[in-house]
């Protein structure tokens, strides 16, 4: 009878084992590797509108109107020269004739 006890438990963690290893073999054996997704290259979207109108970066400037604004300060200029647009360069003095 004492001998009886530990192999009774001996026999449990021994098909226990048994039991894990089949199953182990088994996951291994239908193990399936998904092929790696293809790349996906992500796209910024432009919130920015393509011109505001109020900076103009070509050589000929149109008449300048002057701005209305409410409390004095011209956000869309503020907001086109932080884009980094810059106002045109002003026109070179014609050369004198001599």
């Amino acid at each position: 009878m004492r001998i009886l006890r530990p192999l009774v438990l001996a026999g449990i963690v021994g098909l226990s084992s048994l039991v894990t290893g089949f199953v182990a073999v088994d996951r291994l054996a239908h193990t399936t590797f998904r092929a790696p997704p293809e790349m996906t290259i992500a796209k910024a979207r432009t919130t920015d509108p393509e011109t505001t109108g109020t900076v103009v970066q070509t050589a000929e400037a149109p008449a300048m109107k002057p701005a209305r604004t409410i409390g004095g300060f011209d956000t869309e200029r503020l907001n086109a020269l932080m884009r980094g647009e810059m106002p045109p360069a002003p026109a070179a003095a014609p050369a004198r004739k001599r």
